[in-house]
């Protein structure tokens, strides 16, 4: 059986309805797979605890003709009386009481069981719990005898933590949000994903970590559950949802233009497909991704491509207005057999790069090139091969394209894309500066010139210091191309530290985009999380890069989710979960045999670092290593994190004193090029490493208004000054940012102090708080966090201080803890006299917020 996760609520809901004494029972009442059975189970379980006799049946199809069919093994033998419903009852009642009746699949039930359970339920009898489909044979709870709970899909959450859980490990980010996605959360969906993958080979563990590999396959148990569901179609609900299968999300104008309206009211109302608004427009999906995968798979392939040449007609019979049409018309036709011309493909890998579709449009560019037409698709074509990790590939065809005939305009096009691959790709400034010189002649259009303008800007942003490269950002440029300005200006401010400014130049990009309807700008989602995540913002930065990561999910060729692993790792270092920061920087790192691009650097110092905080000092030396080979000249002030990186690996080797010179170094490394997000971050680790920076700290906090620069500065000020007190006042500053590794780093500093100055009380009190703060931490370890000295209060010591701190009674603790009050007495006590408190007021002070 699969562990019960979620449905804590329901639970309750559910027992309070069989057991409370005016309640006759619950009906749980939801679509296949959602978990009815399973939360039945943790119920009957529960009743059978507390000494209830429990009688429970299966209706079936085979059972819905046959009276009393579902309930013959609850029943006497001999039925053959005049008042069978008499007779059912009679036995029943001779039960042992309490009696629960469940009975699963209710909506299979016969007219006599309904009957009888009616009789019961009505009598109180018994009290009943069933399980249902929604729609059918409701008279249970239509006439208010039972309580009816609807029963949904799992969350995103629930959905991981289920499946963590049944394969007691962790999974990683990508494969637990393929399978969400495959499942949309239902359980029993998700369960056979997981079996069927299993016995492929396709989920396999490697490195104590669950990941998929391929794509999702319907065989076995999981595609007869799929199509069990689907059940049987009339050729035109077949027709309709094979479209739909090849579309969606498809407009429902378009869908209803190419099928039976009557199939779509049918299906609609069996839940095979979904209407939803979306914008302005009404679309159409299916009723589960599953469903899809199902149809593509048994769909003939010369039906599937006249689907797809259907598709595509259609579309271009409304004029294709939208800025994704062009991209679905393509991708029709080409999947469909028709003829596509080097114009439309042309058009439609420009809108497949702008959404970042980078699979799409490798594969319209190199439709386009097979058609001869590389001088169309070039500037596009670099870029994707550049992002596809293939920097010299990319060199060697812009390369070959800009030695044909062009035209001014194409070749600077092109030189532009060629410049930017040089800078971004193969790492050479001076080489990408040069051809931005060579392409940049008299008698370009002003557009075009105003493009050159960004991309020498964007380049200058990892190659010069911050400020002159911010006030370069300011040059006037066409109305069109202001939003890459005003990204490259975003990207400065967040190198600056100057987080809150970050937000206004995202939130203006935003507002561009949206005016233009242009997909969603992944780079600067990807620099608010950072600037939410460095400036104190750990909860928001999460739930942002998580957004951003399952829109990025399915297309590992886009590199940008390097980045947002990083930001994930970094929040997760930050709040001391050592094991889980690993887990997250090795899915971002780059594959070793892959050529390094600047986003592999910061993925794999991230990698370094969390390596370190689990005292792993091979993989943290190893992926140091390969983060300073992988550094680029071009690449200046990303690079300043291969040595912010250094002092971590460092002490995480044990060096303390070579760490704290590193950690200066990598300072003064970011304050030469006007780095103060890096050196604020790399002065905070030198002062955690026994140097005084707390001057440069306060004036850093001059600039940087932000709430962890200030408690990096009151930390580093708290330490030079072996001020105790203060440093518990800064623990608790940063446990509001969620920073839970260093207000454990400070109250163990804080500890030592007030030992050594004679205060046993103070320290017994800070060191307590560490210890609680620690038990949540999973494999961190820092210099700061000795062990030595620590005082440790038992598993159940700290649960008992928790809940007094609650204001729970001691009597309230013993019921929750399912112990005696006796003992929760003496807990408190010895609680009282490990910390030299007296009572609860002073234990809520001395343990601070938790």
């Amino acid at each position: 059986m699969w562990p019960f996760v979620g449905r804590v609520r329901e639970l309750e809901d559910v027992m309070s309805a069989l057991t409370s004494a005016d309640a006759k029972g619950a009906a749980l009442v939801g679509p296949a797979g959602v978990g009815k059975t399973r939360l039945a189970d943790e119920a009957v379980a529960r009743l059978e605890q507390s000494g209830c006799t429990v009688r429970r049946c299966y209706a079936t199809v085979a059972t819905s003709s046959i009276p009393f069919g579902a309930l013959a093994a609850m029943l006497p033998a001999d039925m053959r009386t005049a008042n069978p419903l008499g007779r059912a009852v009679e036995h029943l009642v001779a039960e042992p009481q309490p009696l629960a009746i469940v009975v699963d699949d209710a909506h299979l039930l016969d007219d006599a069981s309904i009957a009888l359970l009616h009789h019961v339920i009505r009598h109180g009898f018994a009290r009943v719990l069933v399980t249902s489909r929604p729609g059918e044979r409701a008279e249970l709870w239509q006439e208010g005898l039972l309580r009816r709970y609807p029963l949904g899909d799992l969350s995103r959450a629930e959905s991981d933590l289920l499946l963590e859980r049944a394969l007691d490990g962790p999974v990683d980010t990508r494969s637990a949000a393929l399978l969400w996605s495959g499942s949309a959360g239902n359980p029993l969906y998700l369960r056979e994903l997981v079996v069927s993958g299993r016995a492929v080979g396709a989920l396999r563990v490697a490195e104590g970590i669950w990941s998929w590999h391929g794509a999702i396959e319907l065989g076995g148990r999981l595609g007869e559950l799929v199509q069990e569901n689907l059940g049987r179609l009339e050729p035109s609900h077949r027709h309709a949802l094979e479209l739909l299968a090849y579309s969606e999300p498809v407009e429902l104008d378009l869908l209803a233009s190419l099928v039976q309206e009557e199939a779509l009211d049918d299906l609609e109302t069996r839940s095979l497909i979904r209407v939803e608004s979306s914008g302005r427009r009404t679309v159409v999906r299916l009723g589960h991704p599953l469903y899809g995968s199902l149809l593509r798979a048994t769909c003939p392939a010369l039906r599937a491509q006249s689907h797809q040449r259907a598709l595509a007609a259609g579309l271009e019979a409304t004029g294709a207005r939208r800025r994704e049409d062009l991209m679905r018309i393509a991708t029709w036709r080409l999947d469909g057999g028709s003829p596509i011309s080097l114009d439309l493909l042309a058009a439609a890998a420009e809108q497949a790069w702008a959404a970042r579709d980078v699979t799409l449009a490798e594969r319209l560019c190199r439709a386009a090139v097979d058609a001869g037409g590389l001088v169309q698709v070039g500037h596009v074509f670099g870029q994707v091969l550049m992002y596809g990790r293939a920097p010299d590939q990319a060199e060697a065809t812009l390369a070959d394209v800009m030695t044909g005939p062009l035209s001014t305009a194409d070749l600077s096009r092109l030189g532009a894309t060629r410049s930017m691959n040089l800078h971004f790709g193969l790492g050479d400034a001076d080489a990408a500066a040069a051809m931005l010189d060579a392409v940049d002649v008299p008698d370009l259009p002003e557009e075009l010139r105003d493009w050159l303008k960004v991309v020498r800007t964007l380049e200058d942003a990892q190659h010069r210091h911050v400020a002159e490269v911010l006030e370069s950002t300011y040059q006037p440029v066409a109305p069109q191309l202001s939003i890459h300005m005003r990204r490259t200006r975003a990207l400065c401010l967040l190198q600056a530290g100057r987080y809150r400014e970050v937000e206004v130049e995202v939130a203006a990009c935003e507002a561009l985009a949206a005016g233009d309807e242009s997909p969603d700008d992944y780079g600067t989602m990807r620099m608010r999380c950072f600037a939410l995540a460095y400036s104190g913002r750990l909860a928001a930065a999460e739930s942002l890069a998580l957004k951003l990561h399952d829109s990025l999910f399915d297309d590992l060729a886009f590199t940008g989710t390097t980045s947002v692993y990083s930001v994930l790792s970094f929040c997760a270092r930050m709040r001391g979960h050592g094991a889980q920061a690993l887990r997250l920087a090795r899915e971002g790192r780059p594959n070793s045999s892959v050529s390094p691009l600047m986003f592999d650097t910061i993925g794999l110092v991230g990698l370094a670092s969390a390596a370190a905080l689990c005292g792993d000092g091979a993989l943290a030396t190893e992926a140091l290593a390969r983060a300073k080979k992988s550094r680029r000249p071009a690449w200046r002030l990303t690079g300043t994190t291969v040595s912010v990186a250094r002092a971590w690996v460092l002490a995480g080797v044990g060096d303390v004193h070579a760490a704290a010179d590193a950690a200066m170094a990598a300072a003064d490394e970011c304050a030469e090029l006007g780095l103060h997000s890096g050196e604020a971050m790399a002065l905070h680790d030198a002062a955690r490493f026994g140097v005084d920076t707390s001057l440069r700290l306060a004036a850093l906090t001059s600039t940087m208004d932000d709430p962890m620069t200030s408690a990096y500065a009151a930390h580093a000020t708290a330490l030079a000054h072996t001020a105790p007190t203060v440093l518990e006042a800064t623990a608790t500053d940063f446990l509001r940012l969620g920073a839970t590794l260093y207000a454990a780093e400070a109250l163990a500093s804080a500890a030592r102090l007030h030992r050594a100055q004679d205060n046993p009380r103070a320290a017994s009190q800070a060191s307590a708080r560490q210890a609680l703060l620690m038990r949540d931490f999973d494999g961190a370890r820092t210099p700061a966090l000795r062990v030595d000295g620590l005082t440790h209060l038992t598993r159940r010591q700290v649960e008992v201080a928790r809940l007094a701190t609650s204001g729970l009674t001691n009597q309230q603790i013993a019921e929750k803890l399912h112990t005696s009050k006796r003992t929760v007495d003496n807990h408190l006590h010895a609680i009282y006299g490990v910390l030299g408190v007296t009572g609860r007021d002073e234990l809520r002070t001395a343990l601070g917020p938790s």
